[in-house]
């Protein structure tokens, strides 16, 4: 039976998950500087994933087929991974782990925004107010780079790119999610990824280097534990947890991120790139308390 957490656990939990999945462009960073090349570190990854997820679904569900929703995974793995980690690794080995962690906090302002604009929903003053502050705030930590030629604008530029990919992945994936479990569909996609990922790892095999001991164990914790522990964790913790708080929670992402930055790699932030990421976080935090807002108003 499903142990039950009380509020403080699942809270806990919540604040392990994130910043561990903060940390993750730390151990991303780290691996890829030692020049082990993008898509090949994403196939390890995953081979990694596949070797705990696949056996734990099997337990749990009897089985890892999806029937009839297997083309919308396999839609939802080229977009939501496959694409999503090429534009993330390669913008990470343009720009700090830091900026680049700072921008994919614009992820909550850009599905309300494609709402807006796509889908024709209606947002009051304030919530436009936070779309305002975070976009103001984005372009602070991408534009502090903007020089002719600047690695580290077109790394930021890049991350852009990985945030549209996960909207993206926001919006075809409820319907999946909805028809079948969330383990399931995990491990399928990552078993999809695996074989998505080999073709482009194999044409990095000639950049193929011998990586440190340290990198090696990034890569363990980036397997291990931000993707296939977290997510149990964190499908454990918002049992628990409102859903106000389990996404006021994703703030700390970008905090553990800069943190680990700047302890583990040495990285700085600018004061343009610090204000803008104050900004993108407080808009995140004012549009999730906007609804209560309005209530108590």
């Amino acid at each position: 039976m499903q142990k039950t957490f009380t509020k403080a656990q699942g809270l806990a939990l919540l604040i392990a998950v994130n910043v561990f999945w903060g940390l993750s462009f730390i151990f991303s960073k780290t691996v890829l500087e030692e020049g082990m090349p993008t898509l090949t570190l994403a196939f390890v990854r995953y081979v990694i994933v596949c070797l705990l997820l696949v056996p734990l679904c099997l337990r749990t569900e009897g089985s890892i087929r999806l029937g009839k929703w297997a083309p919308r995974a396999f839609a939802t793995t080229l977009l939501g991974i496959t694409v999503y980690y090429f534009f993330e690794y390669t913008g990470l080995t343009l720009t700090t782990a830091s900026a680049a962690s700072l921008i994919l906090s614009l992820v909550p302002m850009m599905t309300l925004l494609w709402r807006v604009l796509f889908q024709r929903e209606r947002i009051s003053p304030l919530r436009w107010g936070t779309v305002a502050l975070s976009l103001t705030g984005a372009f602070l930590v991408i534009g502090a780079d903007f020089t002719p030629g600047s690695r580290a604008l077109l790394g930021n530029l890049l991350m852009v790119c990985a945030c549209l990919c996960w909207v993206g992945y926001i919006f075809i994936s409820p319907k999946l999610m909805n028809a079948c479990s969330s383990m399931r569909v995990t491990t399928w996609q990552a078993i999809a990824a695996t074989f998505t990922f080999l073709p482009f790892a194999l044409a990095e095999r000639n950049l193929w280097v011998p990586i440190s001991s340290k990198a090696w164990l990034c890569i363990i914790l980036l397997s291990v534990v931000c993707s296939a522990l977290c997510y149990v964790l964190y499908g454990i913790a918002i049992r628990s947890v409102d859903p106000l708080t389990v996404s006021l929670t994703i703030n700390i992402n970008p905090i553990a991120a800069c943190i680990g930055g700047w302890l583990f790699l040495g990285e700085q932030l600018t004061a343009l790139q610090l204000l803008g990421g104050i900004m993108i976080m407080l808009s995140v935090l004012l549009d999730s308390l906007a609804p209560q807002m309005k209530i108590q108003g």
